[in-house]
């Protein structure tokens, strides 16, 4: 056998990935382009979303982003593309179907709170045109969970709304003041009742809300969870009725 012959085949080549940086700057794709644009978001709401910031934010001319998206209905596409994708699957299992809904609750409140503004966005914009199927698999998948734990298909339906909006409007009202407080504030302060009118309020103060344990983030959506869990039991038909 020749030298020649003994020599290892050379593999398939490798794909060379794209420099993050060129000349001091960032290399453009629809990627980087979503994620400046979901920062952007993120940082001052969707009235400031414009391709002359996301241009700005990535530190290139308007003109080149043209040369990756063509319009601002087609950056929103990105937006929700990129967006949707890392959404979590329900790992939803019908023997236990109290503590897996309270596992997804609290994965989809996650995924809420990294993207912040997506919330405010599709408020300002409709948005339903631009989700696919594949794109609400997640939300099918939870239909189906509530069917198959014993709710008709109406009322698997009206789960699927509630759950879903429980754990946005957290996400979006308690969350979003926490995550990202007015300059100046301290949400660790913050119990939901100004301490000059704590006297006038008297029932609030008693059953607690200035002491900051019930207003906790992560201890009030798990009360958010209890009762999500006990109304959604409550919509089972039961046998006789």
């Amino acid at each position: 056998m020749s030298p020649a012959s003994t020599q290892e085949e050379p593999g398939p080549a490798r794909r060379r990935r794209r420099p993050e940086f060129r000349s001091g700057r960032p290399t453009l794709t629809k990627e980087g382009i979503a994620r400046a644009a979901l920062d952007i978001l993120g940082d001052k709401g969707p009235a400031e979303l414009t391709m002359r910031a996301v241009a700005l934010r990535l530190g290139v001319s308007p003109r080149a982003l043209y040369n990756y998206v063509t319009d601002r209905a087609h950056l929103l596409e990105l937006i929700v593309s990129l967006s949707q994708a890392d959404r979590p699957e329900p790992r939803l299992d019908p023997g236990r179907p109290e503590e897996s809904l309270r596992d997804y609750c609290r994965r989809l409140r996650t995924w809420y709170r990294s993207y912040p503004g997506l919330l405010a966005l599709a408020r300002a914009e409709d948005l339903t045109s631009l989700r696919s199927a594949d794109l609400l698999r997640a939300d099918d998948a939870l239909v189906g969970f509530f069917i198959e734990t014993g709710l008709p298909p109406r009322e698997a339906y009206r789960a699927w709304a509630v759950t879903v909006l429980q754990v946005a409007g957290f996400a979006e009202i308690w969350d979003a003041w926490h995550d990202r407080p007015p300059e100046g504030a301290d949400p660790s302060t913050w119990h939901g009742l100004p301490p000059s009118v704590t006297e006038d309020l008297p029932h609030l103060s008693r059953a607690g809300a200035a002491d900051g344990t019930a207003a906790a983030p992560d201890a009030l959506f798990e009360t958010v969870l209890d009762m999500l869990v006990a109304g959604i039991d409550a919509m089972r038909p039961r046998e006789g009725h």
